[in-house]
Formats: structure tokens, sequence, C-alpha cells
């Protein structure tokens, strides 16, 4: 069989011992294996990348879920600002400890007066979203006696209209007529469920019973509705502008902008976690920052530890715009 026929090219075939130039079998085999590390690379970063995002819509979903079984005689058993100390903490310990170990070149720990003015201008920027987590850390937990765990997740996606919104204004984010209309969609549902299950009452026990199961109604206490908003603008404002800080100063060690981030949280929810334990120790319990701390609240503290941890990551490295990888880890797990 004629191959040179077959192709339409009257050119003679090389004899079998000819096929192949040693010398390019030598200098291909080399390009064969950086390849190969660089293929098993990009699959370990993707299998790593998707393992985040799957995390994080769990996190995402579990939230609301175990702060409910922290609850207490209808209140959170435990102090948020202890809590959100204890998260913002860990994180900043880990980010320390990253910063020392993954670092290329020596880190100057050195306290002088010029070195902490350097730092303290240089963790200024991100005191702004400090602030906002601050406040909104807290408001979650306490949010949540005001609803049920499937009315916080339905209402919670309003945080996407306003992150498109502040994405837009900040970050300059366009989106087409087809997305606004879409999330225009979103708001209007959730705020017609809200309206829906809207209840009067301070306290709410209902529970519906069916031929098998007994479940508790969905509800949504008065002032739930206030701070859901205030919640869902305070998190798209801090998400964005988070994300915004990051990406300007991108060649800064993401372990050192998780250090000025964690740092703010943990100073701001220390003193009123201090505040809280030495005013329930006034009243004649032993001085304890954790009391009412659960296997629950442990729970809580590792995954969002993790969450902010592995959101960082991603706001850092993702290529292109976060604006709907963000809103797929707000949404996906509620639908």
């Amino acid at each position: 069989m004629q191959i040179n026929n077959i192709v339409g090219f009257d050119l003679p075939m090389p004899d079998s011992a000819n096929t192949t130039d040693p010398n390019a079998s030598l200098l291909s085999k080399p390009e064969h294996s950086q390849n190969s590390k660089q293929k098993s690379d990009n699959l370990l970063q993707s299998i790593g990348f998707r393992s985040m995002i799957i995390f994080q819509i769990l996190a995402y979903g579990s939230y609301s879920i175990l702060v409910h079984l922290c609850e207490k005689d209808g209140a959170v058993a435990f102090s948020s600002t202890t809590m959100n100390f204890v998260l913002e903490f860990t994180k900043l310990i880990f980010s320390f400890s990253a910063l020392f170990y993954f670092s290329s070149v020596n880190v100057d720990v050195s306290l002088s007066r010029k070195q902490i003015r350097s730092w303290l201008k240089q963790s200024l920027p991100y005191s702004i979203p400090g602030i906002l987590y601050f406040i909104n850390n807290n408001l979650a937990v306490h949010m949540q006696v005001q609803m049920d765990p499937a009315s916080y997740q339905i209402l919670s996606n309003f945080k996407i209209l306003t992150t498109a919104i502040l994405y837009r204004i900040i970050i300059k984010q366009k989106l087409t007529r087809r997305k606004w209309f879409a999330l225009s969609l979103l708001f209007f549902g959730g705020l017609a469920y809200s309206i829906g299950t809207l209840k009067n009452s301070s306290y709410v026990s209902k529970k519906v019973t069916t031929t098998s199961i007994i479940m508790p109604e969905m509800y949504i206490r008065p002032l739930g509705v206030p701070m859901i908003a205030v919640y869902c603008i305070f998190s798209g404002l801090a998400g964005v502008y988070n994300e915004w800080i990051l990406k300007k100063h991108y060649t800064e060690s993401l372990h050192l902008q998780n250090i000025f981030l964690y740092t703010y949280g943990t100073l701001l929810n220390l003193f009123p976690a201090v505040a809280s334990a030495v005013a329930k120790s006034g009243s004649g319990h032993i001085f304890n920052p954790f009391d009412g701390f659960s296997f629950y609240t442990w729970l809580i503290v590792l995954t969002q530890a993790l969450n902010g941890l592995f959101m960082s990551v991603l706001l850092h490295f993702f290529r292109g715009s976060f604006f709907i990888l963000r809103l797929i880890c707000i949404s996906m797990f509620h639908f």
C-alpha cells in the first residue's frame, strides 16, 4: 500500500530504519517529561480548585443549621463575638504559619518604630473590610433566631443582587440586560417570599404535621427582614471591596494580606468578647469566655475558618472576574 499516493504527495517514503531521528528522540524526551509534569500540575490545581468550591458551597449551606443546633431556649447559647474571635484568631495563626513556611525570602520581624508604622500604613486598606466583616459575622449569628434555616438560605440570595450592584460600582463589572433581569426576578421573588412568610408573633414554635413526619414551620420574625437586608448589603460590600483590595495589591504576599485582614477581625472581636465574659461573670457565673460552646460551635469555627482561607486563595489567584464564582458559592447550595 503506497501511503504517499493516498495523501496525494509524490514523495518517497523513508526506510523504516530511518523513520526516527535519534537526536530528535533525545530532545523530545525532556520536552515530553516537562509536558507531562505540566499536565499533572494542572490536574492537581484543577482538583484543588474544585474541592475548595465544593467545600465553600457546603460551608455556606451548613452555617445556619449549625447555629440553630447551638440554640438554647430560643437564643444562641454562645457569645457571637467570642466565636468570631476564635475564628479570626485561628485564621490569623494559620496565615502567620503559612507566611513563614512558604515565604521564599527572609521575613523581617523587627519591631522598630519605622517598621511598625510601615505595617500600619500598609494594613489600613484592610481595616474597612475588617470592620464590615466584624459587623456582618456577628449579625449573621443573631439573625438565625429571627428565621428558620430554609428562610435564611432563600433570603440570603439577596447578596447576589447587592454584590452585582456593588461590583458594577466599585470594580466596573458590566452585566448584560438579561443578567440584570434575572437578578431582578431573584430579588422580587425573595421579597414576595419574605412577605408571605412574615410572622407578627415575637416567638414562633409551630410545627407542621404530616402523615409520617413532624417538621418546624418556616417563619420570619419582623426583625428578621431589616436584619437580612443589612446583612446582604454589608456582605456584598465587604466581599467586593475585599476583592478589589486583594487584586489591587496583587504583588503582595497572599498570607501577608490575610494577616492584615484577620488582625483587624481578631482585635475588633476581642474587646466585646472579653466584655461579654466579664458581664456574665459579674452576674454570678464563673469567668468563662467559652460558655455555651458545644461541638457544633467548634464545627462552625472549623468550617468557616477554612471557608475564609479558601475564599482568599480564590480571590487572589483567580484570573479574570471572580464575580460569577462568588455567586455560585452563595447560591448553589440554596437551590
